[in-house]
């Protein structure tokens, strides 16, 4: 959540959990320490200023959306809230979760390394109590509390942490819990003790606090807090970083502008960054300063012409009001009263995050090679479609009425004070008018809608600036109000020809406009028309009537097409770029005499424009904090990690954009001392839908099912392939644990797949599939389903302990190992070569994508004859995956198995490959496909264009 953040007490925080409305399931806790700030560095009586550097650092030097954990304990004990709890934490790769379920992470402030800060006292006894609390309000067991170390090589929470002791005062302390009431009482009154009084209240506020919608869900899956050198400075550092990011308006200018202003923030009234509004700053507009303008007006004998200004939708704050002082002056030379929106989505420190990480990369590869249709998949399928959702959401919760779930929205508060405000000079000359300049026009299409709900009377214009709203929804919200006396007298769109649209550029990685990216790729449905580009509304019949577009226009809308044939007067239009409107002297004139009511041969006072033709904003690269610029041109630094999706070979080859699509399918039922039931049912089902995918399907059964064969049938598969190729393996069978031979595990124990003769000592242990896979050619995209226990991270081998107990009428796959079958598989490695030791790596090196039917310490199910987790996928499978992505894929798995399940499928994978399309060739096909590319390359730049694309709403 947005500073500044809440501290708690520990009772007051279980209060706050008891009663939280929590949109995901936690599955874990998280627990790490800040090794810096240390107990040294924090300062009770200023503890704000720790928090604060670290969400500076997290979300100004990381780029991350929030702070990285859900909670902060002070070395006095006390709670410092963070991240909103409805989203998932950055805690370690391949470990956060997501927005249906995943852990809940604390940092316990301090250096927790033996010889360094002691964890006791009242922040030991915090500790125990919030994960005890937060394992109580999920059913967790003991188990699910989880040490950064276990899931990374850091040593955080601390080598002087023992987690078997702490484990066990956290069971302990789980005795003396009980559940708080369902419902929170108001706060007590006298004859009650103060501190009850006060313990309500803070509850109370910090509830409202979190229940902000939460944006939409935009880290990068690798997420993790880093501990080292590099974060010593980590507050100066921040909050120089933060400082950058200033208007650099001076306070005289500020204070100018203050009566003229109304900054919100993921639709509600601001409260931090250069500028912060609320009720309080509306009523002294509209209760002061309106009444002021008003009488001025009068006494002049003229109109009070009041403006409401809306820029576009991921302007940073700082831009915003350099917008309003520019033009401010302007307005007020015209005797015109401007009110400006600056509406930050929340989203802005999101941009270029991807850039800025890269800059340690090996090579440069400039964004010329990149075609638009590629851009246009990745954006949209890589997490655009939300972030621009994201800011659409915002614009509709500006203006939300106090009713809504959402509460009362800052745009709607400011309607009722307009409504009031004409109210009460219903004989005096008042005109209202508007602006909206790119998603601007999506904010005002909401607000006129709230302003003509509550009655407030017609705006005598409103002009849209390169509108980025959709058709439908201008249909919905602003047609059916244009018309004398109907909402809104007479609308204007200014927006460019289609050659000038397609002429233009962002940032020259997309080399058309803006609106195009919105139209190919940012609405969850491709090619919805967009108002301000020419081809949709002339492909629409009644928008060609609404703006005159057939014949000489009659009605009250029309349209400017820029360029115009001149540039003065009341239809006027010369910008050739989509953020260059609200800078563009033709345009603003033309604005002008609108609301003025001048003609074009009328006097005023001439807007100028500054010295970029490309808006009040700059170019793109003024809006977003790029790491580096050469000649105009952004270059995406890509980096090597030597992963199959992002290896360090550059050279430069030909490959084909059709590849062989191949899956070997494998269920075994047959095991003497635990068969199982639905294993070949399942195989069968895996293969019969592969097929209707356009795959070559091979199922081995039971007996054919051996350690030998499968081994062989899957290294024929992975040898004979070439890049291009898109590869299956799937498993359905029982799973087990055996005890490490070679000393490569961290935990003593191997995880495998229990193939038919395992008595003989013969399991398909992590080992021999690492080594299989680790000689995968590159751009081959092999694909794992594990329909077993203890699956969850099979291809990266890391197990748990035992899931829940069976029932009567279904089976566990797993199978317990015995004595004998430690024995009989210790005597089988004998008789292989000497096995290596191959290093444990993280999910940044796998070189397949394992889907799995559990977490690594669940139960994977069987019922009525197949796999809980088969049943599901395959279903889901057969339903159509045209564009869906390993995550989206994933995700609705977990969805379809609801909340509460008792198994939730994973992901592992490398974080390059969690938005890549699932089951799709790692090279781009048909008219997306960039031959010129090797495919490890190509993967390269989709990681990299990926988070940056996929989250990018460039300045309007």
């Amino acid at each position: 959540m947005p500073p500044p953040f809440k501290q708690v007490t520990r009772e007051q925080f279980a209060e706050l959990l008891g009663h939280f409305d929590f949109k995901r399931n936690v599955d874990a806790v998280h627990m790490h320490h800040t090794w810096r700030p240390n107990h040294s560095h924090y300062d009770p009586a200023d503890g704000h200023r720790s928090i604060l550097g670290m969400y500076l650092h997290h979300t100004q030097v990381k780029h991350w959306q929030d702070i990285a954990q859900h909670l902060t304990i002070a070395p006095d004990g006390t709670i410092w809230l963070g991240r909103s709890w409805n989203l998932p934490p950055a805690s370690a790769a391949g470990h956060n979760g997501n927005l249906q379920f995943g852990p809940f992470m604390l940092e316990v402030i301090g250096n927790f390394d033996v010889g360094r800060d002691r964890l006791e006292g009242a922040q030991r006894d915090a500790v125990i109590d919030v994960i005890a609390q937060v394992q109580h309000r999920f059913d967790l067991g003991p188990e699910t509390l989880r040490f950064h170390n276990a899931m990374s090589a850091k040593p955080c929470p601390g080598s002087s942490i023992d987690r078997a002791q702490v484990v066990k005062e956290v069971r302990a302390r789980r005795k003396q819990i009980t559940r708080p009431d369902a419902t929170l009482p108001e706060a007590p009154r006298s004859p009650f003790p103060p501190e009850a009084e006060a313990d309500v209240a803070a509850v109370q506020e910090a509830l409202a606090w979190m229940g902000h919608e939460v944006l939409p869900y935009i880290d990068p899956a690798d997420a993790e807090p880093e501990y080292g050198d590099e974060a010593r400075e980590v507050l100066p550092q921040a909050v120089a970083l933060a400082g950058e990011r200033g208007s650099g308006l001076t306070p005289s200018q500020l204070a100018a502008l203050r009566p003229h202003l109304v900054n919100l923030n993921g639709g509600r009234f601001s409260s931090d960054g250069d500028w912060d509004t609320d009720q309080g700053d509306v009523d002294a507009l509209f209760d002061r300063d309106l009444e002021l303008a008003l009488q001025a007006a009068e006494q002049e004998g003229r109109a009070l012409r009041i403006v409401f200004f809306a820029h576009g939708g991921l302007v940073k704050e700082s831009s915003g009001l350099e917008i309003a002082h520019k033009h401010l002056a302007w307005w007020q030379r015209n005797h015109v009263y401007p009110i400006y929106f600056v509406w930050e989505t929340g989203l802005f420190e999101t941009l270029g995050q991807l850039l800025a990480r890269a800059l340690s990369g090996a090579r440069n590869f400039v964004s010329d090679h990149v075609t638009d249709p590629l851009i246009e998949t990745i954006a949209h399928d890589a997490g655009g479609v939300m972030t621009w959702s994201g800011m659409q959401f915002a614009a509709r919760l500006a203006s939300a009425t106090p009713e809504s779930v959402d509460g009362e929205g800052g745009a709607h508060y400011v309607v009722r004070k307009l409504k009031a405000f004409c109210e009460r000079h219903t004989e005096k000359a008042i005109e209202l008018h508007a602006v909206g300049h790119s998603a601007g026009s999506i904010f005002l299409a909401h607000f006129l809608d709230a302003a003509s709900t509550l009655g407030v009377p017609s705006f005598k214009s409103m002009h849209f600036l390169a509108p980025a709203i959709r058709v439908d929804l201008f249909r919905k919200l602003v047609e059916n109000r244009i018309g004398a006396g109907k909402g809104v007298d007479r609308l204007c769109l200014f927006t460019m020809y289609r050659d000038f649209e397609r002429d233009d550029h962002c940032a020259r990685i997309y080399r058309k406009s803006l609106l195009y990216l919105i139209y190919y790729a940012l609405e969850p449905e491709r090619k919805e028309p967009i108002l301000g580009l020419e081809e949709c509304l002339r492909r629409d019949a009644s928008m060609r009537t609404l703006f005159g577009l057939d014949s000489p226009r009659v009605g009250d809308a029309e349209v400017v097409f820029s360029r115009s044939p001149t540039d003065n007067g009341r239809s006027a239009s010369l910008s050739t770029t989509h953020g260059g409107f609200d800078d563009d002297a033709a345009t603003m004139n033309s604005v002008l005499r609108r609301i003025l009511g001048k003609a074009d041969a009328d006097t005023i006072e001439p807007y100028s424009m500054t010295a970029t033709a490309e808006g009040v904003g700059g170019t793109w690269f003024d809006q977003v904090d790029w790491p580096e610029r050469q000649g105009g041109e952004a270059i995406i630094a890509v980096r090597h990690t030597g992963s199959a999706f992002a290896t360090g070979d550059t050279r430069v080859t030909t490959i084909s954009p059709k590849g062989r699509r191949c899956a070997l399918c494998v269920g075994i039922n047959h095991y003497s001392s635990a068969p199982l039931n639905g294993c070949i049912a399942d195989a069968e089902e895996w293969a019969d839908t592969f097929r209707k995918l356009g795959f070559e399907s091979i199922v081995m059964c039971d007996a054919e099912a051996t350690h030998e064969s499968i081994l062989r049938r899957l290294g024929e598969m992975l040898a004979s392939s070439t890049a291009g190729d898109v590869l299956v393996f799937q498993f359905a069978g029982h799973g087990t644990q055996l005890p490490d031979l070679n000393g490569d595990e961290s935990d003593g124990k191997d995880e495998a797949m229990v193939p038919y003769d395992y008595a003989s000592g013969a399991y398909l242990i992590d080992d021999d599939v690492r080594e299989l896979f680790s000689g995968l050619p590159d751009g081959v995209n092999l694909t794992c389903f594990f329909d077993c226990c203890h699956s969850g991270t099979n291809t990266r081998f890391a197990i748990g302990t035992e899931g829940l107990a069976q029932r009567s009428d279904e089976r566990r796959r797993f199978l317990v190992p015995s004595v004998a079958m430690q024995e009989a598989h210790a005597a089988f490695r004998r008789r292989l070569p000497a096995s290596r030791k191959l290093v444990r790596s993280g999910p940044e090196k796998m070189r397949n994508i394992a889907f799995s039917a559990c977490l690594p310490y669940e139960s994977a199910w069987e019922s009525n004859g197949h796999g809980d987790y088969t049943v599901r996928a395959t279903r889901l499978l057969r339903a159509g995956i045209q564009g869906m992505t390993n995550e989206q894929f994933n995700q609705r798995i977990v969805a379809d198995f609801g909340p509460g399940a008792r198994q939730r499928p994973m992901l592992d994978c490398a974080p390059a490959a969690i938005l890549l399309g699932l089951l799709a060739p790692l090279t781009v096909t048909g008219s997306h496909s960039t031959s010129s590319l090797s495919p490890a390359l190509l993967s390269d730049i989709k990681a990299t264009l990926q988070s940056l694309l996929g989250r990018l709403d460039p300045p309007n």
